[in-house]
């Protein structure tokens, strides 16, 4: 199967791809964030205050622990508000937090990364990469696309936020 990446940044500061191969797309976002490793993973496990800062999941309910179902709402730019209970799959402090989940398992599954890399003591990329699985994936175009505008959104939003 052929992978197709395309890039869906609207500027050098706004980075993400998208890559397809049959029934998976994989969006891949990151940013730069001039604070150290320690200060964007506290911020980041602190899910109750992504109200404060973060427009695309503006709300997170739960314990963030392994095997959890969290509560969370996306409201991604021109979709409709949409509520997700993901399963919280890893957690490796201070580096990644991976939670997902999905229907009837061969209709759809997704599965979202957020990772933290220590560019030096006081930088820190910021990557969230979601994959989407299932022949579903087939008719979400238009939505995993406005999706990739909310990441873009989030991740300038984190930034902002951390570097104040």
């Amino acid at each position: 199967m052929k992978l197709k990446t395309v890039d869906l940044s609207q500027n050098n500061q706004r980075k993400i791809t998208l890559k397809s191969y049959g029934l998976t797309r994989i969006l891949e976002s990151w940013i730069d964030i001039n604070v150290p490793v320690s200060t964007v993973w506290d911020a980041l496990i602190d899910v109750e205050s992504w109200e404060k800062w973060n427009s695309f999941i503006p709300m997170v309910e739960g314990n963030l622990e392994v095997g959890n179902t969290m509560k969370i709402k996306v409201i991604a730019p021109g979709l409709k508000e949409m509520n997700f209970e993901p399963t919280v799959y890893q957690i490796e402090a201070p580096r990644r937090i991976s939670w997902g989940g999905g229907f009837l398992l061969f209709v759809y599954k997704g599965i979202h990364d957020f990772i933290l890399e220590e560019i030096d003591s006081n930088t820190t990329r910021f990557r969230q990469i979601e994959k989407f699985q299932g022949p579903i994936v087939l008719l979400m175009k238009n939505m995993i696309q406005k999706t990739a505008v909310g990441y873009l959104n989030m991740n300038e939003e984190f930034k902002y936020f951390l570097e104040g």
